[in-house]
């Protein structure tokens, strides 16, 4: 009696745990193409919303740089495809995919948009899972902050200036939310520094006289990587922000 009672026991047990398992791979393969498609959708919009069309002839995915392992930063990974627009044969401006760790809630990932002047010509929010009513003010169809953004580079905002204001910077924080912002703020600086370190293989030009006075020393280079419209979606805790 006992030993049956013991195999039924394991019979039943078996039972539920493939009952469970499959519903696991019902909702994991019920769910998956949903993300895949929220992530395509954020993404499509964001580079149209980054680089004008006019700064372009050849489609915008046709061409890419990829970063190397040698070449990353805290921001920008290994592998990462940046996005090169042409007119003729002129790179006239760059899409630069990066994810910042340093957000409220985790990571945000943004598209970054350059001219060849290293200028910006828009940021956006692809990812994040910042708190709503808060942090999710960085997404633009939730607030127009993220526009303060474009027109920005090296020659017209000093180092001092990427900061939000409580640091004695130049951007706006949230009220009841400042870890995000500057978090975005740091990871966009980082972005066109890296762009000025790399200008020769991003543009294949040589860096413009006009940002050659533009000069930072080994150190703040490190501490500037270290520190480095619109429908919501949101999957698995993530908001899909085009």
């Amino acid at each position: 009696m006992i030993g049956r009672s013991i195999i039924q026991h394991s019979v039943a047990l078996a039972g539920f745990a493939a009952i469970c398992a499959f519903v696991l791979a019902l909702t994991h393969s019920e769910t998956e193409a949903p993300i895949t498609k929220a992530k395509a959708k954020a993404r499509a919009q964001a580079l149209a919303a980054v680089m004008p069309p006019s700064l372009y002839r050849d489609p915008i995915l046709d061409e890419h740089v990829v970063v190397s392992g040698d070449n990353s930063t805290a921001f920008i990974a290994p592998g990462t495809k940046i996005l090169r627009a042409r007119s003729n044969t002129q790179v006239t401006g760059i899409i630069v995919p990066i994810q910042t760790p340093e957000g409220y809630s985790g990571d945000i990932d943004l598209l970054v948009g350059m001219d060849n002047t290293l200028t910006i010509t828009g940021v956006r929010v692809v990812t994040h899972k910042e708190t709503p009513g808060l942090g999710d003010k960085i997404q633009r169809n939730k607030s127009p902050w993220i526009d303060s953004f474009i027109d920005k580079s090296l020659s017209n905002t000093s180092e001092s200036t990427w900061a939000v204001k409580r640091d004695g910077g130049a951007f706006d924080q949230f009220t009841g939310a400042t870890i995000t912002p500057r978090a975005v703020v740091k990871a966009v600086y980082g972005a066109i520094v890296y762009a000025r370190d790399n200008y020769q293989t991003l543009f294949e030009a040589p860096l413009p006289e006009a940002l050659l006075d533009i000069s930072f020393t080994e150190h703040q280079q490190t501490n500037i990587i270290s520190q480095l419209g619109y429908w919501e979606k949101r999957v698995d805790g993530t908001f899909y922000a085009e």
